[in-house]
């Protein structure tokens, strides 16, 4: 079993897209990063200073785990990956232990990482977030809540940077500084990636991106308390979800586990459950 470390973003994702490809709503984060690093590339945004750690693990010439890193960010982990083939991955990344917040991964290779990487490090661990990658194909007919939805302009912007910061804070149990929600929202802003369903008042929002060869992920769906409950996030989602199956094969959204109303009002507009989907950090990480 060979561990191979890619410097080449164009090369690297040329290299796993097929074996990412097996499970795609599983690996969609991995995809998605890894094709958005290859048009990086391409177009002089990528450079030395911002590099990502992109490594695959092969057995007799086949592939049987990848995964890649963004310092600070966590390590993304893909699907299939087998337990020797990460403790390879976790051996390398552990050389450096202070570079590695945590890992993201799909259940069972998440459990895998965090013993063999406590194993390595002795650090510990815990788990922020449990959740569940759900993929649509087809939207179901719901009953529309009042209002329509619309793309979010520049007049909503102060509301959005709000919304998003309220939203990391509920939904991935993290502060965040408001300069990124800032630089976020600028960005859905000018990619025209973020959507709001307007009743009397603006009174949802969701947003998109993180394409790959098949699919795109629904993201940042938030309603804030004042409005819940009317219906408002179901046809907010189920709007923005048929404007994106008009160009691709599938929508992924992820949902966290805690919250079984999410769970559920997203099944009703079609959404089916891939994969559960972990969230670790490690708590003695500086």
């Amino acid at each position: 079993m060979k561990l191979i470390k890619l410097d080449d973003a164009s090369q690297y994702y040329q290299k796993v897209k097929n074996y990412l490809l097996q499970y795609e709503a599983a690996n969609c984060l991995i995809l998605a990063m890894s094709k958005s690093f290859s048009k990086s590339l391409s177009s002089g945004e990528m450079n030395a200073a911002n590099q990502p750690y992109m490594v695959v693990v092969e057995h007799n010439q086949a592939m049987v785990a990848t995964a890649i890193q963004t310092p600070p960010r966590n390590l993304i982990l893909a699907k299939l990956s087998n337990s020797e083939a990460i403790e390879l991955i976790a051996q390398d990344l552990a050389t450096n232990p202070q570079s590695l917040p945590g890992v993201i991964a799909p259940k069972a290779e998440a459990e895998s990482f965090i013993n063999t990487w406590h194993n390595f490090t002795g650090q510990s661990h815990q788990l922020d977030v449990a959740m569940r990658v759900h993929q649509l194909s087809q939207i179901q007919s719901i009953t529309s809540a009042r209002g329509k939805l619309r793309l979010a302009k520049e007049s909503d912007r102060h509301l959005l940077i709000d919304w998003t910061q309220a939203f990391r804070q509920e939904a991935l149990r993290a502060a965040e500084d408001r300069s990124d929600s800032e630089l976020w929202v600028e960005r859905k802003l000018q990619n025209q990636s973020l959507y709001v369903w307007q009743d009397r008042e603006t009174v949802s929002m969701a947003a998109y991106g993180g394409a790959t060869p098949n699919g795109i992920r629904v993201n940042a769906v938030y309603t804030p308390p004042e409005h819940r409950g009317k219906g408002y996030a179901t046809s907010c989602v189920a709007g923005i979800s048929q404007k994106l199956l008009n160009q691709y094969k599938y929508c992924f959204l992820f949902t966290d586990l805690a919250n079984p109303a999410s769970n559920y009002i997203y099944r009703k507009i079609g959404y089916l459950p891939m994969d559960d989907i972990s969230n670790y950090s490690f708590t003695d990480f500086k």
